[in-house]
Formats: C-alpha cells, sequence, structure tokens
C-alpha cells in the first residue's frame, strides 16, 4: 500500500484510507461485519480511519473504539474524527438547539463524549465537521467558537492536530489560507466527473503545507459511475433537457468507453484515478460489506494510473467547461492515446 505523508501532521498515512459513515445499521450492516470491514482493511496495509459523531449516530465511533481496543499494538491505525451534527442528548432542553453550535461547553461535551464511545483519551486528528455549516466560521480568519475551541484541545495535548471538513472547496481553501489547520477533508472534489478541489484547495493547501483527505472518489454520482444498466444511465442523460445532465451523460459515455479500453472496472479506474493525484495523501473510501473493501484494496494495488490515462480522464472531465470554468455546450470526442 503506498504511504504518503499528512501535510504538516508527519503522520505516515495510507493513500487509500476507510470510510467510517457506511459501515452502521444505517445501512444495515452488522457489528460483526463491520468488524471484518475494518480488520481486514488492517490487515492489509490500510492505516487510516475516518468517523464522525453524526455516522450512525455515534455508532461509527463505537465501532472504531472497538476496533482501537483489538489493534492497541504496532497496526493500531490512525483516526481522524470530526465535531458536528451535535447529537439529540448534548441539546436536549434547548429553546434554540443551533445555539449550541455557539456554546463551548456543548462543544465539549459532545466532544468528550465522542472520547468515550472510541475509549480514547486524545485524537490523533479533530476536525469542525462541515466549516461551512451552523458554525458561524469566517472562513477568511477561521474565527469561530468550535475553531477557539479545537485550538485549545491542541494546545492541551488532547488533540495531536486540528482541521475541517466540508463539500466546499472553495470554503475550505480560504480557511487553508488562515494557516489555522493542520488537515482538510473534502467530500466531492475529485471523481472521474471533475476535480474541483484543484482550482483553490490543493494549490493553498500545498502552499500553507496542509494534509489533504478526500471522502469517497464516487460522490454523489456513484449511480451513474457504478451502474451496470450503461445503456439505461446513457439514455437517461444523453436524452435530458437538462443541458447540464446531456453533458453529464457525455463524458460518462467516453469514460464508460476508456474503462473497457483499459480492462479495467469504473470503480477501479477511479480509485486509481485519485491515486495518481500525489497532493492527496489519502483517500478514505466507504465499505457496507467485506466484499467492498477487498475490492477497493485490489484496486488500490492495481497502482495511479498512468499520466497518459490521468490527461485523457482531465481531458474529459474539461469538455463542458471553458476558460472561465463554465459549461460550454458541444459535440465532441476523445482521441485515443494508443
Amino acid at each position: 500500500m503506498i504511504k504518503r505523508t499528512l501535510g504538516r501532521t508527519g503522520y505516515e498515512v495510507s493513500a487509500l484510507g476507510l470510510g467510517g459513515f457506511q459501515f452502521t445499521s444505517m445501512f444495515d450492516v452488522s457489528p460483526k461485519e463491520a468488524d471484518a470491514i475494518i480488520d481486514y482493511a488492517l490487515a492489509n496495509g490500510v492505516n487510516f480511519i475516518d468517523t464522525a459523531q453524526c455516522y450512525g449516530g455515534g455508532e461509527s465511533e463505537a465501532i472504531v473504539g472497538r476496533a482501537l481496543q483489538r489493534h492497541a499494538g504496532a497496526d493500531r491505525p490512525l483516526v481522524c474524527a470530526k465535531v458536528g451534527h451535535l447529537h439529540e442528548g448534548i441539546l436536549a432542553g434547548m429553546r434554540n438547539p443551533i445555539e449550541a453550535f455557539q456554546d463551548p461547553d456543548k462543544i465539549l461535551a459532545a466532544i468528550k463524549h465522542s472520547m468515550w464511545l472510541m475509549r480514547i483519551d486524545h485524537f490523533d486528528l479533530l476536525l469542525m465537521h462541515e466549516v461551512e455549516r451552523e458554525w458561524k466560521a469566517d472562513f477568511d480568519t477561521g474565527n469561530c467558537v468550535c475553531m477557539e475551541v479545537l485550538e485549545q484541545l491542541k494546545k492541551e495535548g488532547i488533540a495531536a492536530y486540528i482541521g475541517g471538513s466540508s463539500w466546499d472547496c472553495n470554503a475550505l481553501a480560504r480557511m487553508v489560507k488562515t494557516d489555522r489547520l493542520d488537515v482538510v477533508m473534502v467530500a466531492g472534489g475529485i471523481s472521474l466527473l471533475n476535480r474541483w478541489m484543484y482550482d483553490e484547495l490543493v494549490p493553498a493547501a500545498k502552499e500553507h503545507n496542509v494534509g489533504v483527505v478526500v471522502g469517497g472518489c464516487l460522490g454523489q454520482n456513484n449511480r451513474f459511475l457504478v451502474s451496470e444498466d450503461r445503456e439505461g444511465v446513457q439514455k437517461e442523460l444523453l436524452h435530458s433537457s437538462d443541458p447540464r445532465q446531456a453533458a453529464q451523460g457525455k463524458k460518462l459515455s467516453l469514460l464508460y468507453d476508456l474503462a473497457d479500453e483499459m480492462g479495467i472496472t469504473m470503480i477501479q479506474m477511479a480509485v486509481r484515478y485519485v491515486l495518481a493525484h500525489e497532493e492527496i495523501h489519502s483517500h478514505t473510501m466507504g465499505a457496507r460489506a467485506l466484499a467492498h473493501i477487498k475490492d477497493n484494496i485490489k484496486s488500490a494495488e492495481m497502482g495511479p494510473l498512468s499520466a497518459d490515462a490521468v490527461a485523457r480522464i482531465d481531458a474529459i472531465q474539461d469538455l463542458d467547461r471553458d476558460v472561465s470554468g463554465s459549461m460550454k455546450l458541444k459535440e465532441f470526442t476523445v482521441v485515443s492515446s494508443k
């Protein structure tokens, strides 16, 4: 498994990590299966797990906590935890629950609850979950109550490193420039269909030596990217009255053809595409079954895509954008590099 240095943290993390959102009862995953997913991942080179308070309403944290007890030795994974989406117990009795996100005592109570669930006395990484939400963060200064709490926990050694997560690449990029974050985690920033995080976030992270983690590369388009009904997908999108849907259908058709030409699945192509971006230190993919993590690791072991293949995917992504980043709709083809 490829290992990369997670920015200024100095942690050596596996380029393929394990996302903790999907191995919970929210997705009908049994505790036994969840344990098997983690154990297999750790036995096969993965050393980085992502979790959050809202994943299964704390269930993911408890599952990770059990794993940390089983793997307390040399194979203990690094864990990226998050504070956010405060659970009902923290919000109980409040007339306006949103105010809890501006209350340092409530934020600390949520963090202590996470520590209890995971059976830990400190965090490897602790992130503000979805920085653009209820925290009222000033992206250009980083100022907000949660940031103050995280920075104090870092001073006390309770959080070794801190950071933020978001679907909003621009918000994260602005906060990175404040130099107050050690790590960022972005969801939906890169897939076979886009690489939005490279517009501003990746350059900012490189300049400030901030660790970069991405969520599943299948993103919100996984129904299309992994569908076995390619004909149905192309019919649905290509004949859409929405020009953006139609443009996406054209790109998917070309991606399907490229995967067939390379003799690999769309998932394998997606995993290997992200691995080819060295600025992304770890890519945490979720798994609802043991077979999923086995397939993800198999894809990673195939290695990053070649520079030529990456360039061809980039070209497909850029076909519906003009130089300003706006949509451009036209007929297009991609010339094979063979």
